[in-house]
């Protein structure tokens, strides 16, 4: 039995290479015409994001230092609502794991993850944008594209944001009964 193997998928060096490409294009018209079709709602917010990973170098270039009072008091529920979903899924489960691997060492994640959410929404956009270079999109087509996989979710939003609600219900719930035993 052979194996073949897939090309077609762009290594992670290559997407990354890509995406600072289209950071560094000295004509930004289509680039920002991608991004806001991908961004959808508040996408004041991410280009200026995406102009301080323009003007970054290094590292900071791919995770720049911003802030998301959305993401830290809603927790997973901003990337559910903004089509993120293993980010969202990465939340629930980090602090779950660390916490019992280390007793209380997922208390920075929330604003680990906050200081670092506008930078990976903006790198997933760029991401979808080289994406949609390989298949050839344009036009409607591309926008099309770039709209479904970017913009928001308002179910998903509704539905992790229920969860959060239950998770700390259930937190004030079991702080209360074991208060309640301790007297």
């Amino acid at each position: 039995m052979s194996v073949i193997a897939d090309n077609t998928a762009p290594k992670p060096r290559a997407k990354k290479a890509a995406c600072l490409d289209l950071m560094d294009k000295v004509d930004q018209t289509r680039v920002q015409a991608d991004l806001a079709a991908f961004f959808g709602p508040r996408a004041e917010v991410f280009f200026d994001t995406y102009e301080k990973m323009r003007s970054e170098t290094g590292a900071r270039r791919r995770s720049p230092k911003t802030w998301s009072w959305p993401v830290f008091l809603g927790s997973f529920t901003w990337f559910f609502y903004r089509k993120m979903y293993v980010y969202g899924a990465m939340m629930i489960i980090l602090p779950i794991v660390l916490g019992y691997l280390f007793g209380s060492a997922g208390g920075a994640l929330p604003i680990l993850f906050a200081m670092w959410a506008k930078g990976w929404y903006v790198s997933h956009a760029l991401e979808r944008i080289v994406k949609a270079d390989k298949l050839g999109l344009a036009g409607a087509e591309r926008t099309d594209y770039l709209q479904r996989a970017g913009g928001v979710s308002l179910p998903a939003g509704i539905f992790a944001g229920l969860i959060y609600a239950a998770l700390l219900a259930l937190m004030i719930l079991g702080a209360t009964m074991k208060h309640e035993v301790g007297h």
